[in-house]
């Protein structure tokens, strides 16, 4: 279900030419707040217990975390190809487990590892060899093999 979140806000930032920058991050946080909001609602009600220490720690992350990585995603969505950003959207996860090996000391299993490195892989192959050229290359080998085999069948045909 995320996946088809994530591809549908992708399409409609790409579509959505005329609002960029600051007021698409604004507009995209405003709809995730509603959204989630929603969603906790129809869970499990509203009661939350934030103790007011934690209230500095949340605002820190909205602000640094969300606020300015959303700025930064979104104001460069509409510069960059959709291959692109959708290659960064699957490092996002990626780069969370990383830094929780890094700053939370958090083990790492090796299906874990296994993953992070596919999606490196992913990433790699999907930036430098573009699935366009991949599918034109298809399209030349299917028709080079199809005349080879034509070819062939016509000499059997001859020595029949």
């Amino acid at each position: 279900m995320s996946a088809v979140m994530y591809s549908i806000m992708v399409i409609f930032n790409k579509k959505c030419k005329h609002i960029i920058g600051l007021e698409n991050s604004v507009l995209q946080l405003i709809i995730s707040f509603l959204t989630v909001t929603v969603f906790i609602l129809i869970k499990s009600g509203f009661a939350l217990q934030i103790s007011s220490n934690d209230w500095v720690w949340i605002l820190t992350l909205d602000l640094f975390n969300t606020g300015i990585g959303c700025y930064f995603y979104f104001s460069s969505i509409n510069n960059l190809p959709v291959q692109t950003v959708a290659i960064c959207g699957y490092l996002e996860p990626l780069s969370a487990v990383i830094f929780s090996v890094i700053f939370l000391t958090e083990n790492i299993s090796h299906t874990q590892m296994l993953g992070a490195i596919m999606i490196i892989g992913g990433a790699i192959l999907g930036e430098f060899f573009p699935l366009k050229t991949y599918i034109s290359k298809i399209k030349v080998t299917r028709k080079l093999i199809k005349k080879y085999v034509l070819k062939t069948v016509s000499k059997l045909k001859i020595l029949v």
